[in-house]
């Protein structure tokens, strides 16, 4: 790139060059001011060589090249904010669930999993484990369904120590 603005620098300083060198050595009149004009047209042409060299298929293609990878720059970093709601959405809710748990008197560990529906994550099922007694596995299932609409089928408890 460096390369191609050398040569055209090079090229309109020779023609400005000749041009000036050409009205120098004109005589007074008439002649000169053709000789203006020439050098004009000739220092003009060589400013737009660049565009008259212009290859528009390489442009055009290059345009297009430039579109479809930044097509898929964009549809890549969609992706990945979608990944970082749904972390964020799996980490929020989970974290709302254990201050429910722990308001009830329940010592456990939650894990959210989201599924992406219409175009959005949404918390989808619930994983939890701990040592529960029956009413309060009630108790938080009720509260889960009623706060994340996540059905009890979608709701697993784990018994086992406590590891909180």
């Amino acid at each position: 790139m460096l390369d191609v603005i050398r040569t055209w620098l090079i090229g309109v300083t020779c023609a400005a060059l000749v041009a000036a060198l050409a009205e120098g050595l004109t005589p007074d009149g008439t002649v000169r001011k053709i000789g203006r004009l020439a050098s004009g047209l000739v220092l003009l042409a060589a400013m737009l060589q660049p565009l008259l060299r212009l290859n528009t298929t390489a442009l055009t293609q290059a345009l297009t090249e430039y579109k479809l990878d930044l097509s898929a720059y964009s549809t890549d970093l969609e992706e990945e904010n979608q990944e970082l709601m749904k972390g964020i959405i799996e980490e929020q809710a989970g974290a709302y669930i254990l201050d429910k748990a722990t308001a009830l008197g329940i010592t456990c560990q939650v894990r959210v999993e989201a599924q992406e529906e219409e175009e959005w994550p949404i918390p989808h099922s619930v994983f939890i484990s701990g040592v529960l007694t029956q009413e309060q596995q009630q108790a938080l299932t009720q509260v889960i369904e009623r706060e994340f609409a996540i059905p009890a089928a979608r709701q697993y408890y784990e018994s086992g120590a406590d590891e909180a």
